[in-house]
């Protein structure tokens, strides 16, 4: 009987001691949030594997995320570690005292001085791309009444019919509402919807004019013309990674990738990624690896 126990003892000394060894080793899971358009999956799965690739640690990816405040309140209640976010969401209605700038420089060390503070995050410098709202029409309707600029399209705007992302109309200073205060006219209709079905829209003369995003490769695809912002009503929107400072103070390893990718896709290589995966029909792991190995961040 003595023996017997002892040797349960031994048994459960040991099951603890591996235990411990698991939790000193200090794997972790971290949290990657995802919007709904597909450069911030992209560019989530590069984390992802370059995470998993040169640490013990995992990531794992929540996506859809339907806006930036959403992920931002998420970070900021711990559920995220990591995101994918641009500079021009300093100006929506976040901080009181933030001076609207059109200079893409300024408005990111803007993100980084209000957002850092108040979420407990680093903000990096642009991860290399630009992903902006840009009014767009046919390229053909632009050559025909020879419209280059989003005023000219004000004597035209009554018989238009707008397609746009839902968050775009119910956002306050850079939305629908401050784009009317800014130029002075709305267009005949204007309907929420998401963004492919946007583009087919327009495509298909569903719509005549659509707040396209400029990395978005359909610009291309359905000879879209974007029009001049002649009034600088649109603020830059230069992406950067963001992660929570308590992550990287504790796991440097893991903040040495994040700034490692800093500066590393530029808005036309995006386009290319996001042309992979939305045109072509490939997966967004399957873009992100064949970037990363590319690239040399990957063997």
């Amino acid at each position: 009987m003595k023996k017997l126990i002892l040797t349960s003892l031994l048994a459960t000394v040991l099951l603890v001691v591996a235990a411990c060894g698991d939790d000193t080793e200090g794997s972790q899971t971290f949290e990657f949030g995802a919007q709904s358009y597909t450069d911030p999956k992209i560019v989530g799965e590069m984390v992802k594997m370059l995470v998993e690739d040169q640490t013990e640690h995992s990531v794992n990816m929540t996506e859809d995320i339907q806006a930036s405040p959403q992920v931002l309140t998420a970070i900021d209640r711990e559920e995220f570690d990591f995101a994918l976010l641009y500079s021009g969401e300093v100006y929506n209605n976040h901080f009181d005292d933030v001076e609207f700038s059109a200079d893409p420089q300024e408005t990111i060390e803007n993100a980084q001085e209000f957002f850092g503070p108040e979420y407990g995050i680093t903000w990096y410098d642009t991860i290399g791309f630009t992903n902006e709202y840009a009014i767009a029409i046919q390229g053909g309707f632009a050559d025909e009444e020879n419209i280059s600029t989003i005023s000219d399209l004000e004597p035209f705007a009554d018989d238009l019919i707008l397609g746009t992302d839902t968050t775009w109309i119910e956002r306050d200073n850079d939305g629908y509402r401050g784009f009317q205060e800014a130029y002075g006219f709305e267009f005949g209709d204007a309907n929420g919807m998401e963004v492919s079905l946007m583009y087919e829209g327009i495509a298909s003369d569903e719509v005549d004019v659509v707040t396209a995003y400029t990395v978005d490769p359909q610009i291309v695809e359905y000879d879209l013309r974007i029009l001049e912002d002649d009034q600088q009503f649109f603020p830059p929107y230069d992406a950067s990674l963001v992660a929570r400072d308590e992550v990287l103070d504790n796991f440097p390893e893991v903040a040495e990738i994040m700034e490692s990718l800093v500066g590393s896709i530029s808005t036309e290589r995006m386009s290319e990624l996001i042309n992979e995966v939305d045109i072509q029909g490939r997966s967004t792991q399957e873009v992100a690896q064949e970037f990363l190995e590319e690239e040399g961040f990957l063997n």
